[in-house]
């Protein structure tokens, strides 16, 4: 089984433990996307892939998150293995539905789990061990699977940098009741989930990965309508969908 890795920590790309019955080669390491596409497109089987790349440049044109995966899977044919310390539920959701294979936590420190998740996906196209899928479960159970509408994240996006709602509607060339509304719309979707984690509108943003460079980096308003997210992941078990679509 031939893999490479993709992630911007040189001491991610030193290679994976013999943890499975299945031998594995690494046939590559990049430190960005488009090394990887530009200089091998071909000869690998898995392609894990670190989320965030950025981390060390802050360089918002660094192509990560669903826009990488978008570009690995659809443009290219890869299976990708995304293996990130990232965090946050619906970021990390978003991007294994965008057509990622699996997910495996860097915080797990288990290379023979890794071994074993590239093994899988590249034998079968997606991971099937049942730890990993409860990994995944346990954070779609987190996410609010919603989509805010293009105006609704215009506003978020100003909200974030500390704009009052005058100053918001200025920008936008809109009324200040009509900011108030969407404001209204936002707390109606997240209020509760935001007042028990003690989190504004900024703070919103940043938990679902929108802002630029970040790693939910499609079009404004063209993410998942509400219910989408997990009906993408299908190799979850339908039982599991449908609990979490009543959630």
């Amino acid at each position: 089984m031939h893999y490479v890795l993709i992630d911007d920590e040189p001491r991610y790309r030193q290679g994976l433990g013999q943890g499975s019955d299945f031998p594995l080669t690494q046939v590559g390491s990049w430190g960005t996307v488009d090394d990887f596409v530009h200089l091998q497109q071909h000869g690998c089987h898995v392609v894990v892939l670190d989320l965030c790349l950025n981390r060390q440049t802050g360089d918002t044109a660094v192509l990560q998150g669903m826009q990488a995966i978008n570009k690995l899977v659809h443009e290219h044919g890869q299976r990708v293995l995304i293996y990130t310390a990232e965090a946050r539920p619906e970021p990390i959701a978003r991007c294994v539905a965008a057509g990622a294979a699996g997910y495996i936590s860097k915080y797990i420190g288990d290379d023979a789990a890794l071994a074993q998740a590239v093994t899988e996906i590249g034998r079968n196209g997606t991971i099937v061990t049942s730890a990993l899928h409860d990994a995944l479960r346990q954070l779609i159970r987190q996410c609010r699977d919603v989509r805010l509408s293009l105006p609704l994240e215009e506003t978020l996006a100003l909200l974030d940098r500390g704009l009052s709602d005058q100053e918001v509607a200025d920008r936008l060339h809109k009324s200040k009741r009509t900011i108030e509304e969407h404001k209204r719309k936002i707390l109606e979707l997240f209020g509760e989930q935001m007042e028990n984690r003690q989190r504004g509108f900024g703070d919103l943003r940043r938990e679902y990965g929108v802002g630029p460079g970040d790693i939910v980096n499609d079009k404004p308003g063209h993410r998942p309508a509400r219910g989408l997210l997990r009906r993408a992941l299908s190799w979850l078990t339908p039982s599991e969908n449908k609990s979490n679509r009543r959630a």
